[in-house]
């Protein structure tokens, strides 16, 4: 004899997922927005896809991804975000980027690092990376807060 599932009422699970935003211990402790970019075959050529990804909105109101580039440096890819500070005073961030091979899986670099760095009041600024292993075709850009390193 199986017993029969019961699902949840609708009302405890939103109650759940709302409490689970709201408690810190539930929030993933590297959030990061991301930009993304990954060059793609059109008939014209050559192209780069774009997209954006906003996962912390307290982030997206101090900086704002304008844009992305990208180019090749002999079989190299070089990535190129357009970041500007929304506010007037200085903002701190880190930004990392994770590349990706034709096919779409992770080229594996050994380390992620993230990278320190500030937008001045207003400012505009590139930040670029270039692949370490040559023939990426695609690369994500992630930027967050700052995190400390803890003792």
């Amino acid at each position: 004899m199986s017993a029969e599932r019961v699902p949840f009422p609708l009302w405890v699970v939103l109650l759940s997922l709302a409490v689970c935003v709201w408690t810190p211990s539930c929030a993933p402790r590297t959030v990061s927005n991301v930009a993304v970019g990954e060059v793609l075959e059109g008939e014209a050529g050559e192209f780069l896809d774009k997209d954006y990804i906003i996962k912390d909105r307290s982030l997206a109101r101090d900086i704002a991804v304008l844009d992305v580039t990208a180019r090749y440096v002999g079989d190299f890819l070089d990535a190129q975000a357009v970041v500007k500070n929304r506010r007037n005073t200085t903002v701190a961030f880190e930004y990392a980027v994770d590349w990706f091979d034709e096919e779409g899986f992770p080229i594996d670099t050994n380390i992620r690092l993230w990278k320190p760095d500030l937008l001045y009041g207003a400012e505009t600024k590139w930040i670029t990376a270039i692949c370490p292993k040559p023939h990426a075709r695609g690369f994500k850009f992630m930027i967050r807060k700052p995190h400390p390193v803890a003792p």
